[in-house]
């Protein structure tokens, strides 16, 4: 299992910024010195000395609150982020960043209705700009915003459906029914899966995410179990980024070999080879004739309708050669200098063999 002090608030770090730069000095002060170092633990063990010493603000059980969810110790957190909110009747700040919290701590409790009235409490505030663009951010990316009222939510085994309220006469049982077979097969082959249930939110078209906000569709955010898609896009893609995700620990992920083995597992069977070599004999060849190492540092050098397919017909290559096992050793790390350890003199000769087939 991944380490919570390291995952789970690196997420929050990206998503949450620094807000010591709004506070007046108190008490709170060492705390967030290290809140800002990471150094969770301690700002909790120093908290709770400064809270036991008639030392109590607002912002001392914000600083714990806050570093118990990074923790993942959410049940502990939700007392101090509560105490933190109601010590601030002003609505400032620490009320905004509280009620953000409470619910993350809501939403990993499993408790959507009340994380979302949370997120809610902190975007309607609006006492720092930071706080209402993550709490609108999470408000829209889990699903819990206004926006999703007339969803359907829908559990199954491995997966919290939501779908869109604009899928009419649509078979949500078979759906689910393939999404659960998909996901058997692609966990097996890497040999496990998240802890969690995906929560994948399925759009009934690029249009209404617009409309939502929600940007292009689809993602994924392994990191928290999410995915949103359109009700059309492929079983496996998606689910393929989270489950690989939770059962390798990838240290070094990189769009060439990430997005081509999600391409690989998105259960279309399609021929990626003959697909990639179409789009680019109908195009600009020059434009998208780009070698392998090349595509391997800089995934932004062809257009994505050409180097997705590109990407699957390599990984699979990469499997049918080297083996499955050597693959799932080297998914690791999927640098190519950590490609050159794995599979040895032969890469250069396999890369070579693949650029003459893909360009004829």
């Amino acid at each position: 299992m991944r380490n919570p002090v390291h995952i789970f608030p690196a997420l929050l770090l990206c998503l949450l910024p620094s807000i010591t730069s709004a506070q007046e000095k108190g008490p709170a002060d060492d705390l967030w010195d290290l809140y800002q170092q990471g150094r969770f633990e301690d700002v909790v063990v120093q908290g709770r000395v400064l809270l036991a010493t008639d030392k109590e603000t607002a912002q001392v059980n914000l600083a714990v609150g806050r570093s118990l969810v990074h923790l993942e110790k959410f049940e502990d957190a939700f007392a101090y982020l509560t105490k933190a909110a109601q010590m601030d009747p002003q609505k400032t700040w620490v009320y905004a960043w509280a009620e953000v919290y409470l619910g993350l701590t809501h939403w990993k409790l499993g408790d959507d209705e009340r994380a979302s009235q949370a997120f809610i409490l902190g975007r309607d505030c609006a006492a720092t700009k930071n706080a209402t663009r993550n709490a609108e951010t999470y408000l829209l990316r889990l699903g819990l915003s206004e926006f999703f009222v007339d969803w359907t939510h829908f559990e199954t085994e491995h997966f919290s459906f939501r779908f869109s309220g604009r899928l009419n006469n649509f078979d949500r049982v078979a759906f689910a029914r393939r999404y659960e077979g998909a996901y058997a097969d692609i966990a097996q082959w890497f040999g496990g899966g998240p802890e969690e249930k995906i929560r994948f939110l399925l759009w009934s078209s690029q249009e209404e995410a617009d409309e939502g906000g929600i940007g292009q569709l689809g993602f994924s955010k392994p990191e928290i179990f999410l995915v949103h898609a359109r009700i059309q896009q492929t079983v496996g893609h998606e689910m393929t980024h989270v489950i690989s995700y939770h059962a390798l620990n990838p240290t070094v992920r990189n769009g060439l070999i990430n997005e081509g083995i999600a391409v690989y597992m998105d259960q279309t069977n399609r021929d990626q080879m003959e697909k990639a070599r179409s789009l680019r004999e109908a195009g600009e060849a020059e434009a998208i004739m780009v070698s392998i190492p090349a595509m391997w540092e800089d995934w932004s050098l062809a257009p994505s309708e050409y180097s997705y397919p590109l990407a699957g017909a390599f990984v699979s290559m990469l499997i049918d050669k080297g083996g499955k096992d050597k693959f799932l050793e080297f998914f690791k790390d999927q640098s190519f200098g950590h490609a050159q350890v794995v599979y040895g003199s032969d890469l250069a000769g396999w890369i070579e063999g693949f650029e003459k087939k893909l360009y004829r």
